[in-house]
C-alpha cells in the first residue's frame, strides 16, 4: 500500500483546462443575469462537449444546441446569442423560426414537417455523424442512440404522425435502459428540427420508463490474484509463434489491477522508463530540457516525477499523457494490505503490452473504440474470466475506499469526480464487499478502543505511581528537616 500521495496544486480541478472554461460560463452568465427581465432571459449551459442556451418560452422551460463548441471563443460567441434571444423575448418578439435561423437552421420549419420519415431521417443521420466529427473525444454510437428511430424511418414514406412516434418507442420494452436512450434520441431528432408538439408524449414514456440498473461483476482481489496466476497459460495447440503474446495480456492485466487504468491509457504512459516535470501546477509534461513551452493552469514549483522503473522511485506513481505531449493526471498504485502486487504481478519491467498495430486508432464505422480497447475486451471474453477488463477499475476503486485512501486523492488518481465516485463506482461495490468493508472498520474501531482503554488504564496507573513517589518525596523532606534541627 502506497502511503505516500502527489501533492496537487488544485484539488478537485480537471487537468484538461475544463476548469477555466466552467469559470468562463459563470462568469458569462452572471452578465447575462443582469440583462433582460426575470423569467425572460438566457443563459448558457454546457452539454458534453457542446453548449446551448437556456431560457423560458410559452410557460416550458428549454434547453437548445446552439452548435458551438465549448472553448473560449465559443463561450464567447454564445453570450452573444443569448443576448439576442433575452432580447427577443423581453420585447415579445421570440418565435421558434427566428431562433432556428439565428443558430444556422435558416430553413422554414413548417416546410421540415412536410418532408416524409425518411427524408428527415437522412437528414438528421448528415447532422448526427457531422457533428461528430467535430468531436473527436465524444463520439457516440448512432446504432444506440437512434437504431429504433432508423427501423421505423427507414421505410416510412409519409410524413411523421403520433402513430409513428408511438410505433418507434414501442420498439423497446418498457423499464429498460434501451427505450431511455430511444426517448433521448427522439428528443434530440425532434429539438433538431424544432418539432415540440411531441413532448408531451415523450414526457408521459419518459415518465413511466423506470429502468433497473445491473450490477458489474466486479472481481475480488482473491479473484484478480486467481486469474493473473492462472488465467495465462497457453493452451497445448496455441501455436509457438503466440506464445510470447500470453505474458503481454498478463503484464496489461496487472497494470490496469494496480493503476485502475482505463484500457487505453496502458498505452499512454509517460514515464515507464523516462522522468516527466510538472510544470506550472498540475501539467505534466515530457521530460525535454530543450522545451521551454508547456501549457500554463497554476503557477508552482517545478517538480521532477521519477520514471517508475528507477532503481531510487519508492512512489511508482504513474503519469498518463493525452494524445498531445502534455499529460493530465497521475495514478497511484494499490495493492491489498500485506501485498505489493507491482512486484507480485512482475510489473517492474520494461513495459510490455500487447503486440496490438496502431492501439490508439479508434475502429469501427463510426470510430468508437481504439483497436487496443477491443482487443483487450475480447480476450477477456474469450479467456472467460468472468468479469471485463473495466472491472479492473472498478475494483480498484472499490480497494482504495477498503484501504482507506484519501476520497479526493482516490478520484484524482482515477480521473473522475467525487460525485461519479459515490455514484457509478460504489453502485458496482457488492454487498460481501460491502459487509467485508464494515467488518473492518468494526475490528479497526475494536482495534482502536482496545488501545484508548489500555492507554487510558496505564495512565491510571502513572498517576497513583506519581502521587505515591510525591507523598514519599514530601516524607524525605520531613526527616531532612528533622534530621538538621
Amino acid at each position: 500500500m502506497l502511503e505516500k500521495t502527489p501533492q496537487l496544486a488544485s484539488e478537485q480541478k480537471p487537468n484538461d483546462g475544463g476548469w477555466h472554461n466552467d469559470r468562463l460560463i459563470r462568469e458569462a452568465n452572471h452578465r447575462l443575469n443582469q440583462k433582460g427581465k426575470r423569467g425572460k432571459r438566457a443563459k448558457i449551459k454546457r452539454s458534453g462537449k457542446n453548449l446551448a442556451l437556456q431560457f423560458s418560452f410559452n410557460g416550458k422551460q428549454h434547453q437548445k444546441g446552439i452548435n458551438i463548441t465549448v472553448s473560449p471563443k465559443g463561450i464567447n460567441e454564445a453570450e452573444g446569442l443569448a443576448e439576442l434571444v433575452t432580447a427577443q423575448l423581453t420585447g415579445g418578439m421570440f418565435t421558434w423560426d427566428w431562433f432556428n435561423k439565428l443558430i444556422g437552421k435558416s430553413e422554414n420549419i413548417s416546410n421540415k414537417k412536410e418532408l416524409t420519415g425518411k427524408q428527415m431521417l437522412e437528414e438528421y443521420k448528415i447532422h448526427f455523424f457531422k457533428e461528430r466529427e467535430q468531436n473527436k473525444h465524444q463520439k457516440s454510437s448512432w446504432k444506440q442512440l437512434s437504431g429504433k428511430l432508423e427501423l421505423v424511418l427507414e421505410n416510412c414514406h409519409k410524413p411523421i404522425d403520433l402513430q409513428t412516434v408511438k410505433k418507434i418507442i414501442e420498439l423497446s420494452k418498457n423499464n429498460s435502459q434501451i427505450r431511455k436512450t430511444t426517448l433521448n434520441g427522439l428528443i434530440n431528432f425532434f429539438n433538431f428540427f424544432g418539432i415540440s408538439e411531441y413532448n408531451n408524449l415523450i414526457d408521459h414514456y419518459k415518465k413511466n420508463n423506470n429502468p433497473k440498473s445491473q450490477k458489474r461483476t466486479v472481481p475480488s482481489d482473491e479473484e484478480i490474484e486467481y486469474i493473473y496466476q492462472t488465467g495465462f497459460n497457453p493452451g497445448v495447440s496455441t501455436a509457438k509463434k503466440w506464445l510470447y503474446r500470453f505474458s503481454q495480456w498478463q503484464f496489461l492485466y496487472g497494470l490496469l489491477a494496480v493503476y485502475g487504468l482505463r484500457i487505453h491509457e496502458a498505452w499512454s504512459i509517460a514515464n515507464w522508463d523516462t522522468p516527466v516535470t510538472l510544470k506550472n501546477g498540475d501539467w505534466v509534461t515530457l521530460f525535454d530540457p530543450n522545451d521551454n513551452k508547456s501549457e500554463q493552469q497554476y503557477r508552482g514549483q517545478k517538480k521532477i516525477i521519477k520514471a517508475v522503473l528507477d532503481s531510487t522511485n519508492t512512489d511508482h506513481i504513474l503519469c498518463i499523457k493525452h494524445d498531445t505531449k502534455t499529460g493530465y493526471r497521475m495514478a497511484i498504485p494499490l495493492s491489498p494490505e500485506g501485498h505489493n502486487w507491482l512486484k507480485e504481478f512482475n510489473l517492474l519491467q520494461p513495459l510490455n503490452l500487447p503486440d496490438i498495430p496502431n492501439p490508439l486508432k479508434r475502429m469501427g464505422k463510426h470510430e468508437e473504440v481504439c483497436n487496443c480497447t477491443r482487443d483487450t475486451n475480447s480476450w477477456f471474453k474469450r479467456k472467460k474470466y468472468g468479469f471485463t477488463a473495466h472491472a479492473l477499475r472498478h475494483a480498484y476503486n472499490h480497494r482504495g475506499h477498503r484501504l482507506g485512501i484519501n476520497l479526493t486523492v482516490l478520484c484524482q488518481s482515477l480521473g473522475h469526480s467525487m460525485q461519479m465516485n459515490n455514484t457509478t463506482y460504489l453502485n458496482t461495490m457488492s454487498h460481501e464487499v460491502k459487509l467485508e468493508s464494515m467488518i473492518s472498520e468494526i475490528s479497526k474501531d475494536k482495534e482502536k478502543r482496545s488501545k484508548i482503554e489500555l492507554l487510558e488504564q496505564e495512565n491510571k496507573l502513572l498517576k497513583i505511581k506519581i502521587e505515591e513517589l510525591e507523598n514519599e518525596i514530601k516524607y524525605l523532606v520531613i526527616i531532612l528537616e528533622k534530621g538538621r534541627t
